[in-house]
């Protein structure tokens, strides 16, 4: 599992509460030097502030998952700790929205006062709506620190809208060309640890497994024949053979191009798995156009990233860590999730409850419904870059994942995921959800 960049969005008028563990606390200098990009000072306030933030959500989401222990865990597999990493992935978002904000004139970018107004009122709504442990705790009590992110998020919004028109998007009718096909994978349901022989398949069971296959390759209706095997058909779509990145192996799509539309292919075996296919359609329309916008927005985004990590390496000098500051953010208190208050309904028998906290918004455990800690941990793993950043000034999301903290209400943090998560918060679950807090 990999590690990826981590954006923060604030849960505007939400409520959040800080669960202290260790009674450490926030003993953070709001002005004391986190970085120094050029010229600029980025004070500990605000790199705090954006670190404790996402501390929250993660403690919300995934303790009851992997425990109080998980910040100091290997949770992605890579050698570092959930704390180390979730460290190095502050440092360079900010590295990369301190860059942007510096380039801003670049592209006749700027914040109008209805922005600064609407930062504002998110920053006051959030800080109203919270506890003042709770505030302390997450590095808010300076109400500048609140509303710098919110600046910064804003222009991150907007110059990755503005640069992303610069991009050369011609796909050609070649690239975006999809090709659709139903398929049926045979492969056996169990494992004979009885026999030591865990993931492997004797003989006759392959056999059989075959024998399975090469029916439904040989039978008159593919769609019957599948259910009758007690089966389900999948469908997907590919380019060719040559696809990099395919979760097929390069044989079941070759056994594809061979395939004209309503063909059925002979039994395919890869590693003890049997597949069968049917071509259905040689150039599917809608695959086509779908496969054509992804191709425009990697164009978009691969614009965006190059020119940015253009400016971080001719700056990466000018970009200096404080250090032995930054090493004073540690993740030992603790945040949770709200308990939802139980109110008597009038007109119903008592003890009738009616959950109230944060109208709209549903429990984390909801949004994960069925997932292991594998599954949460994949999704915790989230990407900056722009996409699922909200704006707080109420610009367009224009189809990039965004929304507009201004109106957020409880909004919690958002998750590219560098896969079109929509609003998506940063832990995976859904954005309207219960906000951390603080008893």
């Amino acid at each position: 599992m990999k590690s990826k960049k981590v954006t923060a969005m604030l849960l505007a008028g939400a409520a959040l509460m800080g669960l202290a563990v260790s009674g450490c606390g926030n003993t953070i200098s709001d002005t004391a030097e986190f970085a120094k990009l050029g010229d600029t000072v980025i004070t500990m306030g605000v790199a705090n502030f954006f670190a404790k933030y996402q501390q929250a959500v993660y403690d919300s989401y995934y303790m009851a998952y992997f425990g109080e222990d998980m910040w100091n865990s290997d949770l992605y597999g890579n050698g570092k700790t959930l704390s180390e990493d979730m460290k190095e992935n502050v440092v360079e978002s900010l590295q990369d929205m301190y860059t942007l904000k510096a380039h801003m004139a670049d592209y006749d970018i700027s914040l109008s006062e209805e922005e600064e107004a609407a930062i504002t009122k998110a920053a006051e709504e959030f800080i109203a709506a919270n506890s003042k442990e709770a505030i302390r705790q997450i590095g808010a009590e300076n109400p500048e620190n609140v509303k710098e992110m919110l600046r910064l998020q804003t222009i991150q919004k907007k110059m990755h809208d503005r640069m992303i028109q610069d991009a050369d998007t011609t796909v050609t009718d070649e690239e975006a060309a999809q090709r659709t096909f139903s398929y049926v994978t045979v492969a056996a349901d169990h494992t004979h640890e009885e026999e030591g022989e865990e993931g492997e398949h004797p003989e006759e069971e392959l056999a059989a497994l075959k024998a399975t296959a090469d029916s439904i390759a040989s039978a008159e209706d593919f769609d019957k024949a599948v259910t009758d095997a007690g089966l389900t058909v999948s469908t997907a779509s590919y380019g060719s053979a040559a696809d990099e990145g395919s979760s097929f192996d390069t044989s079941v799509l070759e056994a594809a191009d061979a395939l004209k539309a309503g063909q059925v292919s002979q039994t395919i075996e890869v590693d003890g798995t049997y597949y069968v296919l049917r071509l259905d359609s040689e150039h599917d329309e809608q695959a086509t156009e779908n496969k054509r916008q992804e191709l425009i927005s990697q164009k978009q985004e691969d614009h965006y990233n190059d020119i940015l990590d253009g400016w971080k390496e001719a700056e990466d000098a000018a970009f200096q860590l404080n250090e032995e500051e930054w090493a004073k953010v540690v993740f030992e208190d603790r945040f949770k999730a709200p308990e939802p208050e139980t109110e008597s309904v009038s007109g119903t028998e008592e003890g009738t409850a009616d959950t109230t906290d944060n109208a709209g918004t549903e429990s984390a455990a909801d949004t994960t419904d069925g997932a292991g800690a594998q599954d949460a941990a994949d999704a915790a793993g989230t990407d900056a870059g722009t996409q699922g950043t909200e704006s707080a000034a109420g610009t367009d999301a224009g189809g990039q994942g965004t929304e507009n903290a201004a109106d957020a209400g409880a909004q919690g943090a958002v998750d590219g995921a560098g896969n079109d998560a929509g609003a998506q918060d940063a832990s995976g679950a859904d954005a309207n959800e219960d906000a951390p807090q603080a008893e």
